[in-house]
Order: structure tokens, then sequence, then C-alpha cells
């Protein structure tokens, strides 16, 4: 009884360390967005750099790999991507290999309800949405979104 009992205290510390680390390791991976604004619409570049010497392949629950929303000068949110859009409900992935890049760029008009948002200096924050990377759920968000300023320029 006493050498199971040793056993357990043995092993109890290393199940305990596996546990904790999974899916809480420092992100090797950089997510960030740059917004190119034009007269006519901006441009969202999403960037995924895997930093690690490994493979990184990231599952999503859905088609939509990417939250962005845009606030005004006041915070107040005048642009949300999926507004209005519609998502494959099925796992999707994206795999990048050592120190490669993944690139998406989506596009917004500077139109809410028919109507173009006033010329001034706006935030777009972006969000990854995956579920799991390398096989294990993710835990800690940190890293998952990116904030930028930008200027919406006046109408021609």
């Amino acid at each position: 009884m006493r050498g199971v009992l040793c056993v357990i205290l043995f092993l109890f510390p290393f199940s305990l360390k596996g546990e904790a680390n999974q899916g809480e390791i420092d992100h090797p991976f950089q997510f960030s967005v740059t917004p190119i604004a034009g007269h006519e619409k901006v441009e969202f570049e999403l960037l995924i750099k895997n930093t690690g010497d490994y493979p990184l392949i990231f599952e999503f629950p859905t088609s939509q790999y990417v939250e962005i929303s845009v606030a005004d000068s006041s915070g107040h949110e005048v642009y949300r991507y999926s507004k209005g859009r519609f998502f494959l409900q099925a796992l999707q992935t994206i795999k990048i290999g050592p120190h490669q890049t993944f690139k998406k760029v989506e596009k917004w008009n500077y139109q809410v309800n028919g109507q173009r948002v006033p010329e001034g200096q706006y935030t777009v924050t972006a969000t990854l949405l995956p579920r799991k990377l390398n096989d294990y759920p993710i835990k800690n968000k940190q890293g998952l979104a990116n904030k930028k300023k930008f200027n919406i320029p006046e109408e021609k």
C-alpha cells in the first residue's frame, strides 16, 4: 500500500505539469492587422506569422477565421465584419510552416446602413478565432487580438 502511495505521489506532480501546460504555452506566432485606408475603402491586411521551428495548424469551428470591428473616436462601433454574413458551420484549418506567414485581406467600403461614415480617426480591432492550435484547445487568448488606429479621409 505504501509503495502504491509513493508511486502516486511521485507521478502526481508530472500529471499536473502536463495538464497545466496544455494550451497555455506562449503562442509561437504573431497576429497583426494593418489598415490601408484609401478614399473609397479600407483594406485590412491580416497576418499570422509562425515564429516557431515547427508547423502550426489552427483549427476554426466555422469558416470565419477572424472578427473585425471598427470604432469611431468616441468608441462607438460603426462596423462589424460578421454582421449580416453567414459562415460555413464546419471545421476549417490553416496550416502555416515554420517561419512562414499567412496573409488574408478583408475590405470595408466605409458604409454603414447605406451611408458613408464621416472622415476622422477610427480604431480597428481584429481578433483571430481559432478553437485549437496543433490539436490543443487554446485557453490563453492573449495575442489573438490586435488594434490599430487609422484615418478615414474626406469623401471625394
